[in-house]
C-alpha cells in the first residue's frame, strides 16, 4: 500500500482529531485524563486547535499520510514541535474541570523525570506519542507531539512512513529520538530501530471509577542515528 505524505489543509483539522480519538479509544490513560463525554468533546476541539497551531507556527509542523489511490482518505498523521533551549521549566497547562488535571499533571511529571534519567543533558528529538501531558525540556529538542493511525488502516505502513520522515530529520541534525510507547506499540518501534531504555508506570482508575486501582505501563524508548 502506498501513501502520499503532505501538509494537511486547515479545513481538515477535525479529521485529524477524529483519527486521534479513534486510535486512542482503547487507551486507559486517555480515558483517565478525559473521563466524560464533555471532556472528550473538549479534547476533540483542543486537538483541532493544536493542528492549526502546528500548521501556522514556524517552530511546529504536521504531516498526513493520504491513501495513494484515494487522496481524499486521510490515513495517519504526525505532529512535531521544535523549540530552543529553555531557560525555565514550563508550567502545567490548565485544563477545564471536566478533565482530570491530576492525571494530566502526573503523566507529564513522570515522563519528564524518566527522560531526564535516560538522556541527561543530551539534546534529542522527542516523540510524545500517545497521551497528553506537559511538554517540558531543558535542552534544544524537537518534539513529535502525536503519531496516530486510523484503526481501519492499522498495519498497512502509514505510521512507518511518517516516523521515517522524522528519523531523517533527526539523522540530519545528528540527534536521537526519545518516545514513550504504550505496551502494544513497543514491537512496532523496535522494528524501526528503537530500544527500550526504561519503564514507566502509574496507577489509574477503571473507566467509570474515581479510585486508582489499575496499573498502567509504558516504555521509554530511544533511537539513535
Amino acid at each position: 500500500m502506498g501513501f502520499r505524505i503532505t501538509i494537511p489543509q486547515g479545513e481538515r483539522k477535525d479529521e485529524l482529531s477524529n483519527i486521534h480519538l479513534r486510535a486512542m479509544e482503547s487507551n486507559e490513560l486517555l480515558h483517565a485524563q478525559f473521563p466524560k463525554a464533555q471532556s472528550i468533546e473538549f479534547l476533540h476541539g483542543w486537538l483541532g486547535r493544536n493542528t492549526l497551531e502546528h500548521m501556522q507556527d514556524a517552530d511546529k509542523g504536521v504531516l498526513v499520510a493520504l491513501a495513494e489511490d484515494d487522496e481524499e482518505t486521510m490515513v495517519s498523521f504526525i505532529k512535531w514541535l521544535v523549540h530552543p533551549k529553555a531557560t525555565e521549566e514550563e508550567t502545567h497547562e490548565e485544563w477545564p474541570e471536566c478533565c482530570r488535571q491530576e492525571y494530566l499533571d502526573s503523566y507529564g511529571d513522570l515522563t519528564q523525570r524518566v527522560r531526564d534519567e535516560v538522556m541527561g543533558a543530551e539534546s534529542y528529538y522527542r516523540l510524545f506519542n500517545e497521551c497528553l501531558g506537559t511538554m517540558e525540556s531543558n535542552e534544544s529538542s524537537a518534539d513529535v507531539t502525536f503519531l496516530c493511525t486510523d484503526p481501519a488502516w492499522s498495519g498497512q505502513g502509514a505510521a512507518t512512513v511518517l516516523l521515517r520522515q522524522v528519523q531523517s530529520m533527526a539523522r540530519a541534525d545528528g540527534m536521537p529520538i526519545v518516545l514513550e510507547s504504550t505496551m502494544p506499540a513497543v514491537s512496532f518501534y523496535q522494528k524501526l530501530g528503537f530500544e527500550v531504555r526504561q519503564g514507566l508506570d502509574m496507577m489509574l482508575p477503571r473507566r467509570g471509577s474515581d479510585e486508582a486501582t489499575e496499573l498502567y505501563e509504558e516504555r521509554c524508548m530511544v533511537w539513535r542515528p
